[in-house]
This record gives structure tokens, sequence and C-alpha cells, in this order.
């Protein structure tokens, strides 16, 4: 099971009455995903959380954003574009952003039947190979494996389609990946505190990222409830009375 998931938060800026309120919600969640322009440095650092997911930001455009050391940089066009950008600037910490999703399963005509035989429709093995990434529309392994030759120690996997349904995050996939030795952070589906702690159950993320609503409509200290793993079960010992345990008396 996960255990100590971080938990990031994507940001929107509030109108000014609630602003106020918003850092409060906001207060103890371990980042802040934040898009360039939508929030400045100086208004970043007094909302009480940990690091600044900046992202597809430009460091000779979003220079202000360099001296802040809890800065990552998310680049979403791709894993080779993200080490591009990180040879250029290798004092940076960058984290590559993939959007993962499943094929349709099509299917196609066996083809005419020889003698007595029958036709069918069989699936295309091509829309069945699981998990796949729009960059390159490769498998999901692949890509991960790709990242790990690329030196990324993190890679953040969003499911647009997830997002879509809002019927929980797409753990499934977090299967195909299951010996992945990158820090995995998920993103998409994540609706209700319920869907955080099914996160909880299962391996293979590190970190969730969810919408801001839901951190407002729940509140930090629910969300972090929900995603501590649940306690294994652990043997009792049976008290005895007279050399027999009890209840079997």
């Amino acid at each position: 099971m996960s255990e100590e998931l971080k938990l990031f938060v994507q940001y929107k800026p509030p109108v000014a009455e609630q602003q106020e309120a918003l850092h409060t919600c906001l207060a103890g969640a371990d980042g802040l995903v934040v898009a360039p322009g939508s929030c400045r440095p100086e208004q970043r650092r007094v909302i009480p959380v940990g690091d600044t997911l900046l992202i597809d930001g430009d460091p000779e455009q979003e220079s202000d954003w360099l001296e802040d050391d809890s800065c990552l940089w998310v680049c979403t066009r791709g894993l080779a574009e993200t080490a591009r950008m990180r040879d250029e600037w290798p004092e940076l910490t960058w984290v590559p952003q993939l959007t993962v999703y499943k094929p349709a399963i099509s299917y196609r005509f066996s083809g005419p039947a020889i003698g007595e035989g029958f036709s069918f429709y069989i699936p295309d093995s091509a829309s069945i190979k699981g998990w796949q990434v729009t960059d390159g529309d490769v498998s999901l392994v692949e890509a991960v494996t790709r990242a790990i030759d690329l030196g990324f120690d993190t890679l953040w996997l969003d499911s647009r389609e997830a997002e879509v349904r809002g019927k929980g995050l797409a753990l499934e996939m977090l299967e195909k990946i299951s010996d992945c030795p990158l820090a995995i952070w998920i993103s998409g589906g994540a609706k209700e505190v319920a869907h955080l702690r099914n996160l909880a159950c299962v391996d293979g993320a590190t970190a969730v990222v969810i919408d801001q609503q839901l951190a407002r409509e729940a509140g930090m200290d629910l969300l972090r409830q929900a995603l501590t793993a649940p306690t294994a079960f652990q043997e009792v010992a049976v008290p005895e009375v007279m050399g027999v345990p009890v209840g079997e008396a």
C-alpha cells in the first residue's frame, strides 16, 4: 500500500474577498500547481504550502521564479522537450508531465470462412496494448522506460479521460508500472475524498494532484486522513486465565 502520499493542489486565482479563506484551506498541502501569470512568487510565498509546481514555465520569461528554491519546473511537451529544457537549465528541477489514455478496443473481420467454417470479428491487437501516452502514442511502459533512460527521477501521469468521467483516478494504469523506480505523480478524476482513499490502498504513486475545488470542499485535514494508508492487520495476544485463552474455557 502507498504510504506518505504527497498532496498537490491546482491553483486558481481567487477573487479578492475569498483570498484569505483560500489560503487557509490550502494550508498544509505539499505543493501548489501554478500556471505562469496566475500567481507571482510574492503571492505564492504567503500561501502556507510546500513546493511550487510551475507548469510550462520558461526560465527566461519567468525569471522571477528562479529565486524560488521550492519551484519545480513541470513540462507538458513530452520527454524529449523536457530533457532539452533540463539540459539547458541543469540547475533547475524538471518534471515531465505525460497525458495517458486507454485506446478504445476496435474489431476487424476475420475474413471469408474456408469451407464450412465461420467468419467472425476479432479485436485489433493494436487497440488492446493497454495504457498509452500521447507523447509519440507509445505504450506507458515504453514511456516510463524512456523517462528512466533520460535520467528523470519523477514522472507526472495525467488522465484527461478520468478527469472528464470524474469517477476516480485511473488506478489501473499503476498496475502496468508497479515495478517502476520513478516517483509517480497521478492526476485526473479525483472528485471526492473516497477517490483519495482508493489511491491510498494501492501501490505505485507517490503523489496526487487534485483540483482546488476539492480542497475547498473537503478541507486539508480530511484529505490528509484519506491519503493515509490503512493500518495493516496486526496479531493481538489473547489474554489467558489459568493457562486457558479467554473464550476457550
